[in-house]
């Protein structure tokens, strides 16, 4: 059988989503699953920063995730950014570490410009921190563009529930 952290980064954290797409999955976030694409993910430890990853994704906006305005809902933003985020960990987790799930602390959204119905979205993620049990992830959708101008941002504080140290 092949460990998690066997498997090559963009796997790992393609797992989520091949979780969250098979049949019968109808989790408030199944239609995130099916919304985003996965474009990269990246982890490329230095002494400096041992959990740097990075993870990138698109999506074109739909009709069932803006307000009534035509524009991405905040609560999907931040919907976006738990997940988007918290897989940019699952790129850097090992047998142990991180790797038994993690919950959010807080998650910090800055709305800067709206994102209107049919617009495509870059969203980019990264690990700031990981410690034995919190940790820190940033985020970042921009419009395609010529400019790339950022619609959010986010900050976002998880711990890890892996196993009791009883």
């Amino acid at each position: 059988m092949v460990k998690d952290e066997d498997l090559p980064v963009f796997d790992k954290v393609k797992a989520w989503f091949d979780i969250a797409n098979e049949e019968g999955y109808d989790g408030h976030d199944a239609i995130i699953a099916k919304t985003l694409k996965l474009e990269s993910v990246t982890y490329e430890p230095t002494k400096s920063n041992p959990h740097n990853s990075r993870t990138v994704y698109s999506f074109t906006v739909p009709r069932q995730l803006c307000n009534m305005g035509g524009n991405l809902h905040g609560g999907a933003v931040a919907l976006i950014f738990d997940i988007t985020t918290s897989t940019a960990i699952t790129a850097c987790s090992k047998d142990g570490f991180w790797d038994t799930g993690h919950v959010s602390r807080n998650l910090n959204c800055v709305y800067l410009r709206p994102a209107p119905e049919g617009a495509k979205v870059f969203v980019e993620s990264w690990v700031v921190h990981l410690g034995k049990r919190m940790g820190l992830t940033m985020g970042v959708m921009r419009l395609d563009s010529e400019d790339g101008k950022v619609c959010y941002t986010c900050e976002h504080g998880k711990a890890s529930v892996g196993s009791s140290s009883l």
